[in-house]
């Protein structure tokens, strides 16, 4: 009789790169909220210059300049993968095939990894989620419930979170002549105007982040790196090694006394109908600059020992074992909420667009002239229930624009006013 011996020479899983680049470098993480609601306060500077007065004057009054405040109802993002006995009896991926381990011994290691598959879709969702606020100026949310539907793309709610006022997206650039037909110096012009708008909008961008096939057609273009050379410009100052995959660093480039770095991401993810897309779309140049948002989180609520329990955390994991169905199941919850500090703080461009009628035409596309909306300070139902005078919180309420609240009202009701107020007018 021959005895046929198996052995475990090695093991090999493929594991994709988690997409991090543009959620860590412009969006990075910020606050946690115990609210299903996020704050969202924006600003803009001011480039008002002094004037001259005559000695005897004390002084001329100066506006102060009005920012925006706002709530948004968290995203929810939910899943959960079940282990069963069956999966248990299974010899793990790369157990030996002598091995000897119970099924008990394997579920802490398959919970492990099924969180680490989890938190790797969850980080894909929020690099997606931040490069929709960098292309469109808004993250569209459509809520399934059921994976089938998510996969069919059918039966869902919809959700926008918007980040700007207005109809028209203003950071959307044109060009005024197709990008195959520029010529290199024409390419490199558009860098430049590009850059010359946002300085008028008193942003310095540092970054200039290209698709895979924009990046292709300027480092393949003898004329462009002839003139990139010419700036004595060192490609090698960054070393590729801490860059995430799916970024390359191209060198940087001087425009118009604006030291760029200039990025390539082709980082691809894998939608819930299963197509392949890019996370940037292609032909997209987008001018940047770091830390020109965060991203908050809020509350994760779910029951636990027989109770409701609300956590303020990134993502929420959770291990929930069913007798009846004899099965265990691993869930992750995250409420992310990626937001700019500037609504004009970046300009993109897309070589595979219209472009403008003319030059006044593709100027007005992006120029935004009009002088900044004055706002209101929101604060939160714990922040408003925390005054205990009745004057504080009228005084509240009159600066949102509520009055008719008077002394003579309960302050039980006067909280109540300003929560309702609050909410149906600011809810978007």
């Amino acid at each position: 009789m021959v005895v046929e011996t198996q052995t475990l020479i090695n093991t090999v899983k493929k594991m994709y790169p988690v997409a991090k680049f543009f959620k860590d470098r412009y969006f990075p993480d910020g606050r946690t909220f115990y609210s299903e609601k996020a704050l969202i306060e924006m600003k803009k500077g001011t480039r008002k210059i002094a004037p001259f007065v005559v000695p005897v004057v004390n002084g001329i009054p100066m506006e102060s300049e009005g920012y925006s405040a706002y709530e948004v109802k968290a995203p929810y993002i939910a899943l959960k993968m079940p282990i069963t006995p069956e999966e248990l009896q299974k010899k793990a991926f790369g157990e030996s095939i002598e091995s000897n381990r119970k099924p008990e011994d394997r579920e802490k290691e398959l919970e492990a990894e099924h969180m680490d598959d989890m938190r790797r879709a969850i980080y894909n969702r929020q690099e997606l989620m931040c490069t929709e606020i960098i292309t469109t100026g808004q993250i569209v949310m459509k809520h399934y419930s059921t994976a089938e539907d998510a996969a069919k793309g059918t039966n869902y709610k919809q959700m926008l979170l918007r980040f700007y006022s207005k109809e028209e997206f203003k950071n959307k650039y044109k060009f005024v002549k197709k990008w195959g037909e520029m010529t290199t110096s024409e390419k490199i012009q558009e860098f430049y105007k590009m850059a010359a708008i946002l300085k008028r909008r008193g942003v310095k961008a540092v970054d200039l982040d290209f698709a895979s096939d924009v990046s292709m057609d300027l480092m393949t273009d003898k004329e462009f790196l002839e003139f990139y050379n010419k700036l004595h410009v060192n490609t090698g100052v960054i070393d590729q090694k801490e860059l995430p995959d799916g970024v390359t660093n191209n060198g940087k480039i001087n425009v118009n006394g604006v030291i760029f770095d200039m990025y390539t991401y082709d980082e691809v993810y894998e939608d819930a109908d299963g197509t392949i897309k890019e996370f940037l779309p292609k032909g997209t140049i987008a001018m940047l600059h770091p830390n020109m948002g965060t991203t908050v989180y809020a509350q994760v609520t779910l029951v636990k020992g027989g109770t409701f329990k609300s956590f303020a955390e990134r993502i929420v994991p959770r291990v929930v074992a069913s007798e009846d169905n004899n099965m265990m199941e691993v869930q992750m919850f995250s409420r992310p909420v990626p937001y700019p500090y500037d609504c004009d703080g970046w300009l993109v461009a897309n070589i595979h667009d219209d472009i403008a009628k003319s030059q006044d035409d593709a100027d007005n596309s992006v120029d935004t002239d009009e002088p900044a909306q004055s706002g209101v300070t929101l604060k939160s139902e714990a922040e408003i229930k925390a005054m205990n005078k009745k004057a504080d919180v009228i005084a509240y309420a009159e600066s949102i624009g509520l009055s008719g609240l008077s002394t003579d009202m309960k302050l039980e009701d006067l909280y109540e006013s300003v929560l309702i107020y609050q909410n149906e007018t600011y809810s978007d």
